[in-house]
C-alpha cells in the first residue's frame, strides 16, 4: 500500500512528500472546492443583499441619509361677514421623535431609556409618557421613519435645550415646524368656530371608512390636526389644504446639509360666514348676564342666513392650541371637561346649547297652534272668544298664568291665555285622534320634529308627538299607549312631549314673518380661495309651510300685540316696530320654568327673526325678552340726532 505520509530518510523529520504529483494534485482539488464554496457563499450572499433585497436596502440607506419633512397646509381664514377674522393659523415649532432612529428597547435598552429620561427631563414629561405617543401614533398608521410630535408650541428656551443636549439625544430627536390654530377674539362664537386637534385613532378609522366611498375624500395623517367641532368640523376639507415635504439629505445626527427637493403646500380656502360680529357680540354679553345658562339665534327671514348663534356657558378654544404639557391647558381642560358631565347641565361648555339642546317651547308654540286653527277655519282672528276664569276643566283643572276674562285671538296671544288655546285645540277634530294629528302635521310643515340641516356638525331633532307615536313607543305598556284629551290641551301650549331647540324655534318665526318660507339655515355665506376668488356660495334654499298668507298676517298681528299690550311689552324699541311671543316651559326636575322669546323686526318689512332661551329662570318677558331686545339694538341702532334732524 502506497504512503504520502512518512518519515524523510535523512532527517528523521516527518513531513509531506511533495514528490507525490497524485496527491498534490487531489489536495489542489480539495482547496479549489473549498475555495469555490467559500466564494458561492459569498456571491450568493451578495445576491441576496444586492439583487433580491437590494431595493429595500438601498430604501433603507436612503431613510438613513435623507429625510423627507412633513409640511403642514396653513388652515384657511374663518371670517365673518364683515371679513373680522375669526379664525387663522401661526406658526410654531414641535419637538419631534423618529422611532427607528432610537435605541432599540430589544437590543439596547438602557441607552434607549437614558435617551428617553433626558429628553423627558428637558420637555418635563415622563419617558413612558413619550413611548406612549410612539405607540399611539403606530396605532394611528405611523411608520417608523414618521418624525413623532411629543411636544407642541415649544418656547425658545426649550429649542435651545434640546439643540445644545443634541450629542446626548441622538439623531432621534429632532425640532419640527408646525402649524397651530389661533383665534383672535378668545371665546367669542366658540360654538359656532369649534376648534382643532391631533387627530385620533377613531378620526383615522372614519377617514379609512370615507375614502372606501369616495377616493377623493381627504386622506389622514396620523400627526394631522383636524376641525372637532362647530365650522372647524363641518368645512374641515375646505380648511385644512393640502400639505407639502421637503426633501433634505442629513448627517449622521439628522442635521441637514442639503436641500434636496420641496413639494410646496397649498392653503386651505377660507370661510366666509354669515354671522354678523355686532349682533354676535350683543347675543354672548347678553346671555352672560343672565341669571343661568341659556342660548340665542338670529336668522335672516329673507334667505335663512344665520346671523348670530350663541350659547352660554362658553369656552376659549385657543386653549387647544397650547401644548399638551402646559400647565394651563391641563388645569383649563380639566375644569372644563369635569363641567361637561351630563349631570352637570348649567356648565356643560361644549354643549351648543342653541342648535343640539332639546326643551319645550312653551308659549311659543301657540303661533303653531293658532296656525293650525286658522287654516282648519275653526278661529278668526276675531271670534270667536272665550271666558278665562283662571282655568279649564277638563277631567282636572288644566291652569292659565292669570284670569284674563273673555278673548279672541288677538287678544289671547297678548295675554297669553292658555284657555283659549285649550278650547281652541279641541276644536281641531276629535281630541283622541285627528285633532292632534292635525296639529302635528301643521308643526312639521313649521320644521319641528325634524333636522334643520344647518351646516354644523350637531343639528338637534326634537319631538312632535301625536296618537301613532304614542302607540309606537308603549308597545310593551298598553296602558300607557292611549292618548287622551289632556295630552291634546298640554301639547296646544307647548307642553307635555312636545321638545324643540332654539334654532328651530327662530326657523318657525322667520317662517310666519316671510310669508310662509322655512328656509335651511346656513352659517356658511361663501368660500374664497387664498387669492380670494369664490369658490362657493351659499344657495338659499327654502320651502312652504303650507298656511295661507292672510292667516300668516293675522297670526304677525296677534304676534304685534303681545309688544304693544301684552306680555312682551318690555321688550320693544323706540325707532323699531318688534313681534313676538313670550313662552315659559316647565321643567320636570327643577321648580323654575324655562324662559323663552321669539321675535321678529321690523313688523312692516321683517328682516331679522330671534329665539332666545334661559334655562330654569322663570318668565320668558323678565329673563329672555332682555337678551333679544340687547340683539335687535345692534341690528338697528337708535337713529342720532344730527339723523333725526
Amino acid at each position: 500500500m502506497r504512503t504520502y505520509f512518512r518519515p524523510r530518510a535523512n532527517t528523521g523529520k516527518i513531513g509531506w512528500n511533495i514528490t507525490d504529483p497524485q496527491g498534490i494534485r487531489k489536495r489542489s482539488w480539495i482547496l479549489v472546492g473549498v475555495l469555490a464554496l467559500v466564494f458561492g457563499l459569498l456571491g450568493g450572499r451578495l445576491w441576496y443583499l444586492q439583487v433580491l433585497n437590494g431595493s429595500s436596502y438601498f430604501a433603507q440607506a436612503q431613510r438613513n441619509s435623507v429625510r423627507r419633512v412633513h409640511l403642514p397646509a396653513p388652515r384657511g381664514l374663518i371670517l365673518d361677514r364683515n371679513g373680522k377674522v375669526l379664525a387663522t393659523s401661526r406658526a410654531a415649532h414641535a419637538v419631534a421623535v423618529i422611532p427607528a432612529a432610537l435605541p432599540s428597547a430589544r437590543k439596547e435598552p438602557e441607552m434607549r431609556e437614558k435617551v428617553l429620561s433626558t429628553l423627558g427631563y428637558l420637555l418635563k414629561t415622563s419617558p413612558k409618557n413619550i413611548e406612549e405617543q410612539i405607540v399611539e401614533a403606530r396605532k394611528k398608521g405611523g411608520n417608523p421613519y414618521d418624525p413623532v410630535r411629543v411636544t407642541e408650541s415649544v418656547d425658545l428656551k426649550t429649542i435651545t435645550l434640546i439643540e445644545e443636549n443634541k450629542p446626548r439625544l441622538g439623531p432621534a430627536v429632532l425640532i419640527t415646524d408646525e402649524i397651530t390654530r389661533r383665534y383672535p377674539n378668545g371665546k367669542f362664537a366658540s360654538h359656532v368656530l369649534g376648534y382643532t386637534g391631533i387627530v385620533t385613532e377613531r378620526d383615522m378609522e372614519r377617514s379609512r371608512e370615507a375614502i372606501k366611498n369616495d377616493a377623493r375624500a381627504r386622506r389622514l395623517r396620523f400627526d394631522d390636526n383636524i376641525g372637532k367641532l362647530g365650522i372647524e368640523d363641518f368645512y374641515d376639507n375646505q380648511l385644512a389644504g393640502t400639505p407639502g415635504s421637503a426633501l433634505y439629505e442629513v448627517d449622521s445626527l439628522s442635521q441637514p446639509i442639503r436641500h434636496l427637493d420641496t413639494v410646496p403646500e397649498k392653503p386651505g380656502n377660507n370661510i366666509v360666514l354669515a354671522i354678523d360680529s355686532k349682533l354676535q357680540e350683543a347675543a354672548e354679553k347678553a346671555l352672560s348676564q343672565a341669571s343661568n345658562s341659556g342660548a340665542a339665534v338670529a336668522i335672516d327671514v329673507r334667505n335663512g342666513e344665520v346671523l348670530a348663534l350663541a350659547s352660554n356657558p362658553t369656552y376659549d378654544p385657543n386653549v387647544f392650541s397650547l401644548s399638551r404639557r402646559d400647565p394651563k391647558r391641563q388645569s383649563e381642560l380639566r375644569r372644563l371637561l369635569e363641567g361637561n358631565v351630563p349631570t352637570a347641565r348649567k356648565q356643560r361648555y361644549f354643549y351648543n346649547r342653541a342648535v343640539t339642546s332639546h326643551y319645550s317651547p312653551g308659549s311659543t308654540y301657540k303661533m303653531v297652534t293658532a296656525a293650525a286653527a286658522l287654516e282648519k277655519g275653526v278661529i278668526s282672528a276675531h271670534s270667536p272668544s272665550y271666558l278665562c276664569t283662571g282655568g279649564f276643566r277638563l277631567g282636572r283643572t288644566f291652569g292659565c298664568d292669570g284670569v284674563h276674562g273673555t278673548q279672541s285671538l288677538i287678544g289671547a296671544m297678548a295675554k297669553s291665555c292658555n284657555v283659549y288655546f285649550y278650547q281652541t285645540s279641541l276644536r281641531l277634530g276629535n281630541p283622541e285622534s285627528t285633532g292632534p294629528a292635525y296639529l302635528a302635521k301643521i308643526s312639521r310643515q313649521f320644521g319641528l320634529g325634524a333636522p334643520t340641516h344647518i351646516d354644523l356638525p350637531t343639528d338637534g331633532k326634537g319631538l312632535i308627538p301625536d296618537p301613532e307615536w304614542r302607540k309606537e313607543i308603549n308597545k310593551t305598556r298598553p296602558e300607557l299607549a292611549h292618548w287622551y284629551p289632556g295630552n291634546t290641551l298640554n301639547m296646544s301650549i307647548g307642553q307635555g312631549d312636545v321638545l324643540t331647540t332654539p334654532l328651530q324655534m327662530a326657523l318657525a318665526t322667520a317662517a310666519v314673518a316671510n310669508g310662509g318660507t322655512l328656509w335651511k339655515p346656513h352659517v356658511m355665506k361663501e368660500i374664497r380661495s387664498e387669492k380670494n376668488k369664490v369658490v362657493q356660495r351659499a344657495k338659499p334654499e327654502g320651502k312652504s309651510i303650507g298656511v295661507s298668507a292672510q292667516n300668516l298676517a293675522t297670526i304677525r298681528r296677534a304676534m304685534r300685540s303681545v309688544v304693544t299690550s301684552g306680555t312682551g311689552r318690555r321688550a320693544g324699541l323706540p325707532h323699531v316696530n318688534i313681534a313676538g311671543k313670550t313662552g315659559s316651559a316647565e321643567d320636570d326636575n327643577h321648580g323654575l320654568p324655562h324662559a323663552w322669546w321669539v321675535c321678529f323686526a321690523p313688523y312692516e318689512n321683517p328682516r331679522i327673526a330671534i329665539a332666545v332661551i334661559v334655562e330654569n329662570s322663570g318668565h320668558g318677558s323678565e329673563n329672555a325678552a332682555p337678551v333679544a331686545k340687547k340683539i335687535l339694538e345692534a341690528a338697528f341702532p337708535a337713529p342720532t340726532a344730527a339723523e333725526n334732524d
